[in-house]
């Protein structure tokens, strides 16, 4: 069911957005990598590049037109949402081209050693417009192809400005041009770790599911082992699983030639395998469990065998609530294998801590942003999928 959007919602956000760039340093310039840097307001950035509060009064003003049609005349209201819509991603690429030049000017005068950085009125300029397209889209009542189209559109204008070269001045992509490799090493062995969880997860967590479903008086038991691992902080677990592999490894000396020790891959993957099992376990039975009995009979009626019954009936009709066991399950994955690089296990989280540990911001954000990138593909996936096999669900139901 759409709820519907706010009607002031809208305006609150563009005024929000406004007060935050007039209040809030949209850059930051410092003289070298390692010292904290000075934030510029909008009004200051303006002025360095030469131009003038006339330019983004006319574009603002512009914005209020469209607002209002959006808001006035019904002839005038999905046209006008649309040219708001672009509008909002035109601000955003002109915020960031804006900051580019300045960053690529600062760089001039520092002789190369300085670092501009965005700053928070930008970053939470970005948020508002990301929740005002939201409320426009909502006011447009518009479809899932349609707004998987704006956010393509929107990830597309962002990877031609990068691809352009107008943004390597920032400091987050010196960063990057200065541990290219590093970056991309991290990357692979960060998805590497997601994929050795979410493959054993899976493994373990979907017959389990299933099996709590055959024998209920099971769940409540196996439930409160998986929720007591939730309350373990990761690096407590880390630590502890560290210990049991150590001593293992030295009771049986394969198991380190196999890759099984005390450090890296292994105690990261079992302990992240631990968190995992909960949400993936939870969601396959009370999947199952929201199966219409109806639905079971007809197919034992039908001289199915339990088997066929689980795979032709209950999974697929359980499979939207399965989804979104996966996805918290996911997600939680993508976030915490940062923390097993603390283990040896390597990934963004390496680059991260690395970053902490020298006060280098900029390549804390470098680490940071992917992971932050992979959560969100891995949302708008699963609520794709899910969008996908509720249909089916539901007309079953309604059969």
């Amino acid at each position: 069911m759409r709820h519907p959007a706010s009607p002031q919602a809208l305006p609150l956000l563009l005024l929000a957005n406004a007060a935050v760039l007039g209040a809030l340093p949209l850059l930051s310039e410092a003289p070298n990598r390692l010292l904290s840097g000075k934030g510029m307001l909008l009004q200051d950035a303006l002025a360095r590049a030469g131009q003038g509060w006339w330019a983004v009064a006319g574009i603002w003003c512009t914005a209020g037109v469209l607002l209002l049609l959006a808001r006035g005349w019904p002839a005038t209201q999905r046209p006008a949402s649309y040219g708001l819509l672009v509008w909002l991603a035109g601000w955003v690429w002109g915020l960031c081209a804006l900051c580019g030049t300045l960053a690529a000017a600062h760089q001039v005068r520092t002789e190369g050693l300085g670092r501009a950085s965005l700053s928070s009125g930008l970053w939470l300029s970005v948020l508002l417009v990301w929740l005002s397209a939201n409320e426009l889209l909502r006011d447009l009542h518009a479809r899932k192809p349609l707004t998987l189209g704006v956010w393509l559109g929107v990830v597309a204008g962002v990877l031609a400005l990068l691809a352009s070269g107008h943004l390597d001045a920032l400091s987050t992509l010196k960063e990057y041009a200065n541990r290219q490799e590093d970056f991309w090493r991290a990357l692979r062995q960060h998805l590497y770790i997601i994929g050795w969880t979410v493959g054993l997860t899976l493994t373990a967590g979907l017959p389990m599911g299933v099996w709590l479903h055959r024998q209920p008086p099971w769940a409540a038991r196996v439930f409160l082992v998986l929720s007591l691992v939730q309350t373990i902080p990761s690096i407590a677990l880390f630590g502890l699983l560290m210990a049991a592999l150590a001593w293992l490894g030295a009771v049986f000396p394969l198991l380190p030639a196999w890759g099984i020790q005390g450090i890296g891959l292994a105690p990261a993957v079992l302990a992240l395998s631990l968190y995992s099992l909960l949400p993936l376990v939870r969601s396959t039975f009370e999947g199952l469990a929201s199966v219409p009995a109806a639905a079971v009979e007809s197919a034992h009626a039908m001289g199915m065998s339990g088997r066929q019954r689980l795979w032709q009936v209950e999974l697929p009709l359980a499979a939207p609530v399965i989804l979104s066991g996966l996805k918290v399950m996911l997600i939680q994955t993508i976030g915490l294998t940062a923390v097993a690089a603390l283990i040896g296990a390597g990934g963004l989280g390496a680059l991260m801590f690395e970053g902490l540990f020298s006060s280098a911001l900029d390549l804390v954000l470098l680490a940071i942003a992917p992971i932050v990138v992979l959560a969100w593909c891995a949302e708008a996936l699963f609520t794709a999928l899910a969008a996908y096999s509720l249909p089916a669900h539901t007309s079953h139901d309604s059969i």
